[in-house]
């Protein structure tokens, strides 16, 4: 029997793990044998006691450091000889059938590298807004006008997408050894995207499988809320976040975008830094209430705008 590696990687997030790794253990796929691993990025609280404690089958790695998204996943994919590889959030659980559905697609289509589940809101069941195709400056002026995405949305088959959802991906581990690890000179977002335009340059299809469905709470870990929605004060992580999104995405334009992409990129990012500034200036003065608010977010949209594009590392790290 072939056999399936689930990686999880955890930031402060024990309980939610727990509930995960509950859920792989009470829908296993029938295709495949199971193992579990599990990543701590150096959460600095009680994850690793709360982990072990409660999951002492799984194989738990400690890392001294954080490591990011991906660079916390390359310690368990390096080296790694599984038939399948699924890259599952800590804020995600897999329900009945699930697994045995994703594996199925990758065993009757050869030339499909990764696959995806269809992601929903775990309270409500409701699709997730995933913007699926490479975020071009067209796809981004094109989202900020239409809103969001959701590509399962009426579909049945399977559909061949230019980007995999991060939060659940099935991986044949041959591609794992064709295509390389993440790139883990991104910290935060654009990993998953980094990775999928290397697949589908290696000539490998990536799909989407409406009917194998992945609950998911979204932005435990980063503080952000899930895509398509949005938060009225966004927390100290959150903000952070929002530095690492912009970096990382200078960084996905710098490995797959022309130099004057990159740039109209830097322009247009800091345009809308100087609008959301001024209005946030403006809220402050309408609402001194919020003064210390706007203090924070004035200083991190600075921070974003100091970012240059152009001294950002493209080495493939870790790859």
């Amino acid at each position: 029997m072939k056999s399936l590696t689930v990686s999880i990687v955890n930031y402060r997030t024990p309980q939610l793990v727990v509930e995960c790794v509950a859920s792989l253990k009470r829908f296993p796929p029938s295709r495949a044998t199971l193992a579990i691993a599990v990543v701590d990025n150096a959460s600095g609280d009680d994850s690793v006691s709360v982990i072990a404690r409660q999951c002492p089958d799984i194989q738990l790695i400690a890392s001294p450091d954080n490591l990011g998204f991906g660079g916390g996943n390359n310690l368990i994919l390096r080296g790694l000889r599984s038939d399948y590889v699924l890259l599952l959030n800590s804020d995600a659980q897999v329900e009945a059938g699930t697994l045995d559905r994703l594996i199925e697609v990758l065993e009757q289509q050869p030339k499909v590298g990764a696959v995806s589940g269809r992601v929903v809101n775990a309270s409500d069941g409701a699709d997730q807004d995933f913007p699926c195709r490479f975020p071009s400056l067209t796809q981004m002026v094109k989202r900020m006008l239409t809103g969001p995405q959701f590509p399962a949305d009426g579909q049945s088959a399977p559909v061949s997408l230019e980007r995999l959802h991060g939060a659940c991906m099935l991986i044949r581990g041959e591609l794992l050894q064709s295509v390389g690890l993440f790139d883990e000179g991104f910290f935060m977002y654009d990993e998953d995207v980094d990775w999928c335009v290397r697949a589908r340059n290696a000539g490998w299809e990536l799909l989407l499988v409406p009917d194998a469905r992945i609950l998911h709470h979204g932005g435990s870990s980063s503080g952000r809320a899930p895509a398509g929605q949005r938060r009225q004060a966004p927390s100290e992580t959150a903000l952070r976040m929002r530095y690492e999104l912009r970096r990382s995405r200078y960084r996905l334009y710098r490995k797959h975008r022309s130099l004057a992409e990159v740039l109209l990129l830097k322009l247009l990012t800091d345009l809308v830094m100087l609008a959301a500034s001024a209005k946030t200036l403006l809220a402050a003065v309408l609402q001194p209430a919020r003064r210390e608010e706007a203090r924070a977010l004035l200083r991190a949209n600075a921070r974003v705008m100091s970012i240059n594009p152009l001294r950002i590392e493209v080495a493939d790290h870790g790859v």
